[in-house]
């Protein structure tokens, strides 16, 4: 039975929204594994393939480039053909590429297999879904929570590192993928489908929605000034996250298990954060909560360059690590702050496109592997406090969409 409200034809029943939440969650998590496992695997691969830090650089950045292209078929799915069947498609074809990976017979069949895995794009599909079913008053919150679940990808990821690569090797841990399988039955036959996208849908025209963007200069404007601002925090985030465990493992002599438990429990921090920030973002406002968040993160890289290049101290460097990923609970705003700028009718494909753009674009992990070629992967790591500057100061460049009623687009 739908919630009692009048005002509104949209409302959508607790079960519905229940439902979607763990859709939503299960695709970006779900996402996380895909795209983190090689992270904490990147030593074992480059010492079986006899491969350097430019090499799995590569694959770090080139699985996040193709985000794009992916962000654009399944986002023109998600607006043409429905959020459900798309966000279930683009979770499926991860798990296939993923579990191909554990077969690869070497390091560039390994590349092609990872770059194509990076195509199936949920994050987009995942927040659209989301904002869709949530009142504004709590968006930023459950757009949080699901971005929050990305650190359970993460954790996994480390997990399987620390449990599986010791007694079976690298290539069992990319089975941990396959575990969405019996969610997606179920949401083939439970997932509902946006009402607002189905009223819409009926109403909207059939071209193409990333040229109806591109055609319009108050969508077009806002979906640079998006892209800028987040490719800013996704360079960050994979400048300092990509190659943490390696640069634990270099920086302080810690065997890769012991690196990714170390990892895990940093990752937790942002699990409280994300959420927090979200929360904070529905009453303060989405542009006041990012720069915020991003002043935290650039003061976590000032003490990491400090107590590692300056006062060498081993425990505050490590310290500072559980800093910066609260410069990273700008994230949670992403998808939450991307979607309430947009109408229904191209609202998945901007929302993906804007983020896919950000993360593919980003190439932190390969500057950081070029950097650490003839250098250290802390002074690489380190660029990202330039990203956090920025990020300072843009976000007020675009509009605050704190309680906005996508209904009334």
């Amino acid at each position: 039975m739908l919630e009692p409200d009048s005002k509104t034809e949209f409302r959508f029943s607790r079960t519905e929204k229940l439902v979607v939440l763990v859709a939503a969650a299960i695709g970006w998590s779900h996402d996380a594994v895909g795209l983190t496992l090689l992270n904490f695997l990147a030593e074992p691969i480059m010492k079986e393939f006899n491969v350097g830090t430019l090499e799995v650089g590569f694959i770090f950045s080139a699985q996040y480039i193709f985000c794009i292209f992916g962000a654009m078929l399944f986002g023109e799915l998600g607006d043409r053909f429905g959020r459900k069947n798309a966000l279930i498609l683009s979770i499926l074809w991860v798990v296939i590429f993923s579990v191909l990976s554990a077969f690869a017979p070497n390091f560039w069949t390994l590349a092609v297999l990872r770059i194509i895995s990076g195509m199936g794009v949920t994050w987009g599909l995942a927040f659209t879904y989301m904002s869709e079913f949530y009142s504004p008053k709590r968006r930023g919150l459950f757009g949080g929570l699901i971005h929050a679940t990305f650190i359970f990808g993460f954790i996994l990821s480390a997990l399987s590192v620390s449990l599986i690569y010791p007694v079976y090797g690298w290539r069992a841990c990319f089975f941990v993928t396959l575990y969405p399988i019996p969610f997606l039955v179920l949401f083939a036959k439970y997932l509902p489908e946006s009402r607002i996208w189905e009223k819409h849908s009926s109403e909207a025209e059939k071209s193409l929605k990333l040229k109806e963007i591109i055609s319009n200069k108050t969508y077009l404007k806002m979906l640079i000034l998006a892209t800028i601002l987040f490719w800013l925090a996704e360079f960050a985030y994979h400048a300092i996250v990509d190659w943490s465990p390696t640069f634990i493992i270099r920086q302080f002599g810690y065997a890769p298990e012991e690196a990714s438990a170390i990892v895990l429990r940093i990752s937790l921090v942002a699990l409280i954060v994300l959420p927090f920030v979200g929360f904070i973002s529905d009453y303060v406002g989405r542009r006041s909560s990012f720069a915020a968040s991003a002043l935290i993160g650039l003061i976590g890289c000032a003490m990491l360059a400090y107590f590692t290049l300056i006062n060498y101290n081993p425990q505050l460097a490590l310290l500072s690590l559980f800093v910066i990923p609260i410069g990273f609970g700008s994230h949670a705003l992403f998808g939450v702050w991307s979607s309430e700028m947009f109408p229904t009718r191209m609202r998945a494909t901007a929302t993906s496109v804007i983020f896919s753009i950000a993360r593919g674009l980003s190439v932190g992990g390969l500057v950081v592997g070029y950097v650490a070629t003839f250098s250290s992967l802390l002074y690489g790591m380190l660029l990202g406090s330039i990203a956090f500057f920025f990020m300072i100061f843009l976000p007020w460049l675009l509009p605050e969409t704190k309680g906005k009623e996508l209904e009334e687009f």
